[in-house]
């Protein structure tokens, strides 16, 4: 009976691929490439679990830097005394590309150094593209973020948006 289940599942979702996978496949991933100088919090609020550092910073995207591109985000302390002395921490990071209405929206969790209030130095991270807005509607994906210390940061994101 179980495995008639299994069976009558894979079936099922077998044939949704076959129906939505030329789609899928058919999907172009659209590459964004956001910079920024190093970052320091504007705000820390709390300590050890349940610490809130808030950033905001104006951006160049593509290259090109203009008026109404900047990130603000928070970053939240989940767990602490992880080995390496690391700490957990979720991310709210929101992207404004050129206008309020142009966003990219980003959430996931990283390890962190303790004692930093960013990923450290020389290292990356890679989060979920949980969504977007305006040019970016309906977008979904990831972004690779790199730490260059005192060269700034790059943002890599790899989104894909239904046409």
């Amino acid at each position: 009976m179980i495995l008639r289940r299994i069976l009558a599942a894979a079936v099922v979702v077998a044939s949704l691929f076959a129906t939505t996978g030329t789609a899928q496949a058919a999907t172009d991933v659209r590459r964004v490439t956001v910079y920024h100088q190093a970052v320091d919090p504007i705000a820390v609020t709390g300590s050890g679990i349940g610490t809130v550092r808030t950033f905001l910073a104006p951006i160049a995207v593509d290259g090109a830097a203009r008026d109404g591109q900047y990130f603000t985000g928070t970053l939240t302390t989940l767990a602490t005394g992880l080995p390496g002395d690391q700490e957990l921490r979720a991310s709210n990071l929101v992207f404004v590309i050129g206008d309020e209405a142009n966003q990219l929206v980003i959430g996931g969790i990283s390890l962190y150094p303790a004692a930093g209030a960013t990923i450290a130095a020389g290292t990356r991270t890679t989060r979920p593209v949980i969504g977007g807005s305006g040019t970016f509607a309906g977008a979904t994906g990831e972004v690779v973020t790199t730490n260059l210390g005192a060269d700034g940061w790059t943002h890599v994101f790899l989104i894909q948006q239904p046409s």
